[in-house]
């Protein structure tokens, strides 16, 4: 179930903590398209957005893939994963940058094409450090590692 959650993820939800010095303590927050790749998540997002300055700046940020609205069998229980990722960047003389680019032509059209050479994009790559699984009611799991394996089923709160 899990490799389905992550692999049905066409897109995924940021929660950046706030840049060192900003007026606001509270998260940033953004969505951006994400491809995953020999097993991990990447994205394409500008910096001029202030969830990518804060994780860039930080290393690290949470992440969120959850289950479409319109597939879900319950609105309250919709199938999600949460994690926590170290962030490093794939510099553009990187042979995989290209690589990359082209698999986010192949899964999100090609608007990659056009935003590719743009200068406040940056190729980010996701290494999970742990998160939560929620599959239904009662069905929630610990995961761990760059592999989110799945560590303890949570029972209590």
């Amino acid at each position: 179930q899990r490799d389905r959650v992550l692999e049905s993820a066409r897109t995924l939800i940021i929660g950046a903590a706030p840049e060192t010095g900003s007026a606001s303590e509270l998260p940033e927050l953004g969505v951006t398209p994400a491809v995953r790749h020999d097993g991990h998540f990447f994205i394409y997002p500008s910096r001029l957005s202030a969830h990518v300055r804060a994780m860039v700046d930080t290393g690290m940020a949470q992440f969120l893939a959850i289950e479409d609205e319109a597939k879900a069998q319950n609105i309250w229980a919709r199938k999600r994963i949460k994690f926590t990722a170290e962030i490093t960047e794939i510099n553009r003389q990187n042979d995989q940058f290209s690589v990359l680019s082209d698999i986010f032509v192949s899964h999100h059209g090609p608007t990659m094409n056009l935003i590719r050479d743009f200068t406040d994009f940056h190729m980010l790559k996701l290494l999970p450090v742990s998160g939560v699984m929620v599959l239904g009611f009662a069905k929630a799991y610990q995961l761990e590692g760059p592999m989110l394996d799945v560590a303890a089923h949570l029972r209590e709160s």
